[in-house]
């Protein structure tokens, strides 16, 4: 920014490799003023390992926020409280995934993504942990399933998301422009055009966030049966042992961090909200986040009022959740090999968009209810994978760490209210 004139300066606009105007609005400075660094690439191995070690985390953390349906239906015979405060409980550790991510940005560019993972999974186990001690208090719910398990996940999160991001930006930028620019957690180094991945960005995205879906699946009948045999109290122990268990492991494979002998500021990029085509993209995202989380918190009580047992409730949960994972990975294939990251989200929206509205309400039997099972789960599961993609697409890859943080932030009120208004 112009500090005399209090002006931006002019963007370049270029297309994209999927036929997109590509912002590169940062490429004059880092290419001029950044300096030389040691050149980091990554093998097909070693992305491969990070991208596992990212979908082990999203596995577990994952698996606990969509089984919190199933605790909160016995939570509300141990606390006396209603299943509406329980459902803002789960609202609050969920909608952490979203507004802490400014700040989870900025710790790892401190102290680089494997520390940020390593006190992010440590945080996780703990809020699990100390609430099995607390499952008769909703206050104390409140502070370590809400904020000591939301903070450590949306820690977590952020790593892991952002770690494939560092891969995704050289994909949608020209080869002479990528091989000047490469940031790291609003770091600004020099590096070759070696990305954690050229030819399957989405498809790399799908696999972190559809690991994920698939942990949604698995964990939510194991949770299921745990409260059943073992309490409720007991199954907030095992799922903060099993998050230690795995997201401390996992963050030995993330990379700490990638070093440079200068590191210029790099601030987030507000100013896109004058931009209309960042409207268009905020408008359309933070609307899709209102429906979101209202599927797994409330299919079990839907099933249970069209006359199945409980155990149905948690197997069509399960079956969400497989959707889920399915639309995450086929949308990324579809992304990288047909219709491009943008065009391939709007279809995605409008899966969420037709099940919620047409389907869902005319479900009055397990086949119909199905077809909603299946679209609304490819849906909202591509809505996440496909998101970082289109921004990257949109504006630039080496501006998309300056910009997820602030699309991010504005899905908090989708996140944090629609559940708890829900009846």
């Amino acid at each position: 920014m112009d500090t005399e004139k209090g002006t931006y300066p002019e963007r370049q606009v270029v297309p994209s490799q999927d036929g997109h105007d590509t912002d590169h609005s940062s490429d004059d400075h880092a290419a001029g003023s950044a300096p030389k660094a040691e050149e980091q690439t990554y093998d097909d191995r070693k992305a491969w390992v990070t991208v596992a070690a990212s979908s082990l985390t999203m596995f577990v953390y994952l698996g606990v926020i969509y089984s919190w349906g199933i605790l909160q239906v016995k939570l509300v015979e141990t606390t006396g409280s209603s299943l509406t405060t329980l459902t803002f409980v789960g609202s609050m550790a969920t909608s952490f995934m979203i507004c802490f991510s400014i700040v989870s940005d900025k710790i790892i560019s401190r102290i680089g993504y494997r520390l940020a993972a390593l006190i992010g999974g440590l945080f996780m186990g703990l809020g699990e942990v100390l609430a099995s001690f607390t499952t008769h208090h909703v206050v104390a719910l409140f502070f370590l399933h809400g904020l000591v398990f939301g903070l450590g996940g949306g820690l977590c999160i952020f790593v892991s998301a952002t770690r494939l991001l560092l891969g995704l930006q050289m994909s949608y930028v020209p080869l002479a422009q990528a091989m000047t620019t490469n940031i790291i957690s609003y770091q600004s180094v020099s590096t070759a055009p070696m990305g954690l991945f050229k030819k399957h960005k989405a498809l790399a995205m799908g696999f972190v966030f559809g690991g994920g879906s698939l942990g949604s699946a698995i964990m939510s009948v194991v949770a299921n049966y745990l409260v059943k045999d073992l309490g409720v109290s007991w199954t907030f122990r095992i799922l903060g042992f099993v998050l230690w268990g795995v997201s401390i492991p996992a963050s030995y494979f993330l990379p700490r961090r990638i070093t440079s002998g200068k590191k210029p500021s790099r601030q987030l990029q507000w100013y896109r909200f004058k931009e209309p085509r960042f409207l268009l993209l905020v408008g359309g995202t933070v609307l899709s986040c209102f429906p979101l989380f209202i599927p797994p918190y409330f299919i079990p009580i839907f099933s249970r009022s069209m006359g199945y047992t409980k155990e149905i409730g948690i197997i069509i949960l399960a079956c969400w959740n497989l959707a889920s994972t399915l639309g995450r990975v086929v949308a990324g294939w579809v992304a990288d090999t047909f219709l491009g990251p943008v065009e391939s989200l709007a279809i995605c929206m409008l899966f969420m968009a037709l099940s919620s509205l047409i389907v869902w309400p005319l479900s009055s039997s397990i086949g119909i209810f199905s077809v909603y099972l299946i679209f609304n789960g490819i849906g909202c599961g591509a809505f996440f994978s496909l998101t970082p993609i289109a921004v990257s697409a949109t504006f630039g890859g080496e501006n998309t760490l300056s910009i997820i943080p602030v699309v991010w932030t504005t899905w908090f009120c989708g996140f944090f209210f629609v559940s708890h208004s829900m009846p």
